[in-house]
This record gives C-alpha cells, structure tokens and sequence, in this order.
C-alpha cells in the first residue's frame, strides 16, 4: 500500500494501520457517546451492550468508548453486559440475546445494539420471553436504516449522514488528485433519532 501511495493518492474508509494514505471514516466514538449519554441522562445506569465482533473495528471502537464513557460517570462496567455474536444479522442478534438470557444475568434497564439488523434479533427474543419494550428494557442501536422506523416500536437509533460521507469522500479524493492538500484523517458525525424504543428509566428523577 505505502508503495502505491508513492505515486498514487490512496483513501480507504476503514482501518490500514502504518499505510500512507487518506482516510475517511464515521465517527463510532461520537455515535456511542451520543447514544450512551441519552440512556444515562434518562436515568439509566444499568446499560448492556450486544452484539458484534472483537475483530471488527467499529466494533472495537465501540466498545472501547462504552467503558470509557461508564467510567467517566462513574458507572461500573460489567463484563458479562458486553455480549458478542457471531454474525451481524437478526440472527445474530437473536442469538446473542438468547445466550444472555440462559445465563440468568439481571435484565439491564437498557441494551445498546452493535447495529439495527442486531437490534431486531435482540428485540424478537425479548418479546418472546414476555419482555415489554421499552416497558421493560429500552432498546437502542447504530445505523438508522429503514428497519428502524418500520419495526414495532419504532427503534431509536444514531444515523450517519451518508450524503456528507460520500461528499467527503469525494472532495477527499479530488484534494489529493490536485494535490490540494486536503486532511488525512476526516471523521464524520452522527445524529440521534429518538423513537419509541427509549424511555426514562422507571422510578428515576426527571
């Protein structure tokens, strides 16, 4: 890679460590710092995150910014409320959430989802041990696909605005092509959409 990058500009939109090149990425500690701070300020303490593997950059990212962010707040971070899955997908998810359950941990106030297809999983299995959302456990999750707003309930989630990311992207490449200098790292935000996954946590001060 860094032999290509000597004569040709290189962007990637994932990690490539030691490589000279241009990157443009989301920002997944923002997205989780977004979505951990809304479940806190709604009074919510105990806070699992599921789903997703520890060989997989967002994911690492993720979880990495979660701890941070429960021990800033003085939270403590249970380990066995980090929860991986083999897969991405609703089944994932769904499995993810099943294994949880078997080992008989307390039910948190509130799961973070690695992603929406995840979170549907998480959800299905829930509802079928007799768990009401958001009643029960709010429900979370990244990404703001189309599931979330088609899901019942609709799913609160964090968005990445993918019109800018290819905007970047673009105006990135077209930089370094004209040798304009543009920046090697550009990270892009995220939004929170709240739906009717979330609540404040029952018992909790307004």
């Amino acid at each position: 890679m860094n032999r290509i990058a000597n004569s040709t500009p290189l962007l990637i939109t994932g990690k490539l460590d030691g490589a000279d090149c241009y990157q443009v990425n989301i920002d997944e500690g923002q997205s989780m710092e977004i979505l951990l701070e809304y479940l806190i300020d709604l009074g919510h303490e105990e806070i699992a995150l599921m789903g997703g593997r520890n060989d997989v950059k967002s994911t690492i990212e993720k979880r990495y910014r979660y701890r941070q962010l429960l021990q800033k707040h003085h939270i403590e971070v249970k380990d066995e409320y980090i929860a991986e899955s083999d897969s991405y997908d609703t089944e994932g998810g769904y499995s993810c959430m099943k294994e949880f359950l078997g080992r008989r941990i307390p039910l948190p106030t509130a799961i973070i989802a690695i992603n929406d297809f995840t979170c549907m999983g998480i959800m299905r299995c829930l509802m079928e041990e007799g768990y009401r959302i958001p009643e029960d456990v709010s429900l979370v999750s990244f990404d703001n696909t189309y599931i979330a707003e088609t899901s019942l309930p609709q799913l609160t989630s964090v968005g990445h605005d993918y019109r800018q990311f290819g905007e970047t992207l673009i105006e990135t490449a077209m930089g370094a092509i004209r040798h304009g200098n543009p920046q090697r790292m550009t990270l892009v935000g995220s939004e929170l959409i709240v739906r009717e996954s979330s609540r404040r946590r029952p018992g909790s001060s307004s």
